[in-house]
């Protein structure tokens, strides 16, 4: 059984606003941050945004 992850969206927050935000970051961690938390809200799994952002599967999870 596969975990999904999960964002409620109770935040406020949708898909072009977080693409702005992360077009707007100067730090590029941040930038992936948000990038990690908007693909996940786009509807890819945690391992494909992983693999997008090159990024560990544990650190898209946390």
């Amino acid at each position: 059984m596969r975990k999904t992850l999960q964002i409620t969206n109770d935040h406020g927050w949708t898909v072009e606003r977080l693409q702005a935000c992360e077009r707007a970051q100067k730090n590029a961690n941040t930038s992936k941050r948000v990038a990690a938390i908007r693909l996940v809200m786009q509807g890819y799994m945690g391992l494909q945004v992983a693999q997008l952002l090159n990024l560990h599967r544990h650190s898209v999870s946390s």
